[in-house]
């Protein structure tokens, strides 16, 4: 390895949190504290660096049929998301990405309801999603019980997606849109989250 690529990786790995922190961030779960996540709507554990939660029924009723939810600042436009998580018993993961109002999700349902979407400027009841995708991403079962990893590359109006074994290069409006938080949630089950980041560019 020359002496100028070692340079440039050891410059590369000096900057990186600083990426990170321009509008990112990176959650390793060390504690149950960070200094911009909220774990909320459950009781969040932390352990060898996992999150983990159990649904509650009564705190979904609670909450309108919202369930557990990890969410953390992130304003940027074009950047990597990364995330692991494996499911146990979920009938629903949402992973979101938000600014004022819903920009982008992934539905992971049933085969009927699971599908990727986002919405072309502020969602609201009258600006409804538009579907992204739907054929090949993973059900809630499909994932059930395995550890799958999570990477989104946001670049002008493409995203190239990949999801446990689903992989996807998407287009649309909504992915060009400004970030400004990116939360995971679930319905009914258990689900344990790990390795989470937002490198903003």
């Amino acid at each position: 390895m020359t002496f100028k690529r070692i340079c440039s990786q050891l410059l590369l790995a000096a900057l990186m949190p600083f990426a990170t922190q321009a509008g990112g961030f990176n959650d390793d779960f060390a504690s149950a504290k960070h200094a911009t996540r909220q774990a909320l709507r459950g009781e969040w554990k932390y352990a060898n660096n996992i999150a983990s939660c159990v649904s509650d029924p009564e705190l979904y009723k609670k909450f309108k049929n919202h369930g557990p939810i990890l969410r953390w600042p992130a304003k940027f436009t074009d950047g990597t998301v990364e995330f692991e998580l494996k499911a146990e018993g979920c009938s629903r993961i949402v992973i979101t990405l938000n600014e004022d109002g819903h920009v982008f999700r992934i539905s992971l349902n049933d085969e009927k309801r699971t599908q990727i979407f986002g919405w072309i400027g502020k969602s609201s009841k009258t600006n409804k999603a538009k579907n992204i995708a739907r054929e090949g991403v993973p059900t809630a079962t499909s994932i059930d019980g395995k550890w799958i990893t999570g990477r989104m590359v946001f670049k002008g109006d493409h995203c190239q997606m990949t999801l446990g074994d689903y992989t996807a290069k998407l287009k649309h409006p909504s992915i060009g849109r400004k970030k400004g938080e990116f939360t995971i949630s679930f319905s009914s089950g258990k689900c344990s989250i790990r390795k989470v980041q937002v490198l903003a560019k």
